[in-house]
């Protein structure tokens, strides 16, 4: 910790954001081992710092393996202390943190399990109110606001509408709620989930800033990806991108296209571009499920799994792709692989268990503005809505459409233009009153 006690000068100022998150290894946004919200955080810093380059931005996050470190990476200081379902790490952070009096905001980037289980997230409660002792103004950003665990009970191996489904969903309403009340801020990144925690803890604290689109990505050529992946011209291939989880319905989607090689003249190839949630693992209740997973998969000769994809492939699935799909069972956050498919300006659907993320004001306008309709683009969840969905998106006009649509939404999304928002909301007093439904994003 020399180097932190070297670097404090420069980072130890007013201006100063400190950021508890999770975050990529060194020179990284993807990596291995780390769940969604690292590359996102990244992604948001590197715009807030090209919005506000007198912001110094200090990280503190989890270490890799159990070793602590101090470096610079993108002018930003990033400090490994936390450490992966050790509560007894946040006593490090909360001394790392009070190195840097002169800080006055602190900002959250929270998702369950990004820490631990359940006692890293409980003892994160009282992590953010010593917080607020050291005087510390709190943002916080909610990637899931989930209040009821029966819509998740596969992905957490519970019972559906048993005690302990109940007990927990109970617990939960009450974390929120505790976990705000020292808040300055509560971000969420999509319209029904400012209005599900509005209405538990008061909208006056709570605001929508979607999720950000990486604008830097390049993309891969489709020709080269399709031949690498073993995909030709013929075949139509549909995409799902990241962890296998029940609540994202990789198994419904396996078992939709098991038996069906062809449509509309061309094979079907189905690309699951991912691989078991390290977040999960070790459960074994979710060992069952992909082991369950996998094993349908590899019965059919249509149907690949590629495992991990390392961030340098990772537009290479996409540009292999005709059509991304998200077939969730249930809407609890902001997905990112749509903000990935938005980055390649690659045309999706997903289930009507999403269809509330089109309350936020920027899919209304795109809607508006290219003419596509939510029919276009939803299905129920079940297996012939899927198939008749895919069978008309296959269709030129219609793909061409939706692809319009995802450019149209990635300009709106990108983590430059909703960097102004996150600068004014983490200044120790706001300059003016945000809009909670980020309208002039919108427009």
């Amino acid at each position: 910790m020399n180097i932190l006690k070297r670097l404090l000068q420069k980072y130890n100022d007013k201006n100063s954001i400190l950021v508890i998150s999770s975050f990529p290894k060194r020179n990284e946004k993807h990596s291995q081992g780390d769940c969604g919200v690292s590359s996102f955080a990244k992604n948001s810093l590197l715009a807030l710092q090209k919005e506000n380059p007198q912001r110094q931005i200090v990280v503190l996050t989890m270490t890799t393996g159990d070793k602590e470190e101090v470096y610079e990476e993108n002018n930003m200081l990033i400090v490994r202390v936390l450490k992966r379902n050790q509560p007894t790490s946040y006593f490090n952070l909360l001394k790392t943190i009070n190195l840097f009096k002169k800080a006055k905001t602190v900002m959250v980037e929270f998702e369950f399990s990004s820490f631990g289980d359940l006692p890293m997230t409980i003892s994160l409660v009282p992590l953010i109110f010593a917080l607020r002792m050291l005087n510390k103004e709190i943002v916080i950003v909610m990637h899931q606001v989930l209040f009821d665990l029966n819509k998740l009970s596969g992905h957490v191996g519970m019972v559906k509408n048993s005690f302990k489904s109940s007990i927990f969903s109970f617990g939960l309403k009450w974390f929120y709620k505790i976990i705000s009340l020292p808040a300055k801020k509560i971000v969420v990144l999509e319209e029904e989930f400012r209005i599900r925690l509005g209405k538990l803890i008061g909208f006056n604290k709570v605001m929508t800033i979607p999720h950000g689109v990486d604008k830097t990505i390049n993309l891969a050529d489709r020709k080269k990806a399709r031949k690498t992946l073993g995909y030709n011209e013929n075949d139509f291939v549909i995409l799902y991108f990241g962890f296998l989880a029940w609540y994202k319905g990789v198994d419904f989607l396996i078992n939709t296209f098991k038996n069906i090689k062809k449509l509309n003249g061309r094979n079907i190839k189905i690309l699951i571009a991912g691989g078991p949630s390290f977040t999960q693992a070790e459960k074994s209740h979710y060992k069952k499920f992909v082991n369950k997973v996998t094993t349908l998969a590899s019965l059919n000769s249509n149907i690949k799994i590629t495992g991990f994809v390392k961030e340098q492939d990772m537009s290479k699935m996409y540009a292999a792709s005709d059509l991304v799909t998200f077939p969730y069972r249930t809407c609890m956050s902001s997905s990112g692989p749509l903000s990935l498919a938005l980055s390649n300006k690659k045309p999706f659907i997903f289930s009507k268990n999403l269809e509330n993320l089109l309350k936020t004001n920027d899919y209304k306008n795109v809607l508006s503005l290219t003419g596509v309709l939510p029919e276009d683009f939803m299905f129920d969840f079940n297996s012939k809505s899927l198939i008749n969905l895919v069978k008309k998106t296959m269709q030129k006009k219609a793909i061409e459409k939706l692809t319009r649509f995802s450019s149209a939404l990635s300009e709106r999304r990108s983590f430059n233009n909703l960097a102004v928002f996150y600068d004014e909301v983490l200044a120790a007093d706001l300059k003016f009153n945000l809009s909670p439904s980020m309208l002039s994003i919108a427009e």
